[in-house]
């Protein structure tokens, strides 16, 4: 599912600053759902008043994604088997096994291509939330170029600040926290919890005493989907480097690159 790749977006214009110029008109328009609601998408794409033919990216987070680990099997490897697997990770009874919650029943699922012997990392985006995000874009005008989950856009922009090695990525936004542990080849944790940590250093702890790691501390990378989100970002006393990769200003990209291993593509 191509929309799923990350794209490099054009003459994008921040909100703040359109606000402040409102003759411009940016020729590709970022959007981050956090509320996949539908009347709550309606208002957050109202609200940007988007011109025709304006390419929509939309960043998916919240209640609209989820994330498994797609364990490696040797008797199911072809990427037809590989699919259907990763679906059957995501058919928990309409329940969220991270938080508890209902969740949709209908989920698009993909997964970041395998290598033989290794597990992957899947996400799925609740097929309702992409039914009505299709619909909305025609409707406006638009077209809807990238659909992508929190993780994996914040993993592509992020990318090329990542060292070698063992390493941890957490996404905050106002709504959850995910973390993803991933080693050389192949991720170990991902989990999504239902609010900001309040220290970000003892959660890790917490989670790295569960999967019973026994080497150094990783680095860990947060980007924060809110310069306003600030939790405790202090681990150097627990042997944690904790890196905020957050962009200064909303809106505004770490890396210009495009592409990425951690692209969840069909």
């Amino acid at each position: 599912m191509s929309r799923w790749f990350p794209e490099q977006l054009a003459k994008r214009i921040p909100a703040p600053l359109r606000a402040l110029w409102p003759g411009a008109r940016a020729t590709a328009v970022e959007l981050r759902l956090t509320d996949t609601r539908p009347e709550a998408l309606e208002q957050q794409l109202d609200a940007l008043a988007l011109a025709p033919n304006t390419r929509l990216t939309c960043i998916v987070a919240g209640e609209g994604v989820r994330y498994r680990i797609v364990p490696w099997r040797d008797e199911l490897s072809q990427p037809a088997q590989r699919q259907l697997l990763a679906e059957q990770c995501f058919s928990d009874g309409g329940t969220d096994i991270d938080t508890g919650a209902h969740a949709p029943r209908h989920w698009t699922v993909r997964q970041h291509t395998a290598r033989h012997g290794a597990a992957t990392l899947a996400a799925a985006i609740d097929t309702s939330v992409l039914d009505h995000l299709t619909a909305q874009a025609r409707a406006r005008h638009c077209t809807l170029s990238s659909v992508q989950p929190a993780l994996m856009h914040a993993y592509n922009l992020a990318r090329h600040h990542i060292a070698p090695g063992l390493h941890g990525v957490v996404v905050i936004d106002a709504a959850s926290t995910t973390l993803l542990l991933q080693s050389p080849h192949e991720p170990l944790l991902v989990k999504r919890t239902p609010a900001p940590p309040g220290d970000l250093a003892a959660m890790l702890e917490r989670e790295w005493f569960a999967l019973g790691l026994e080497v150094e501390r990783c680095p860990v990378y947060v980007v924060r989907s809110d310069v306003a989100l600030t939790p405790s970002l202090q681990g150097s006393a627990s042997g944690w480097s904790i890196v905020d990769l957050t962009p200064s200003v909303p809106g505004e990209s770490i890396s210009a690159a495009t592409g990425s291993a951690m692209a969840v593509a069909a």
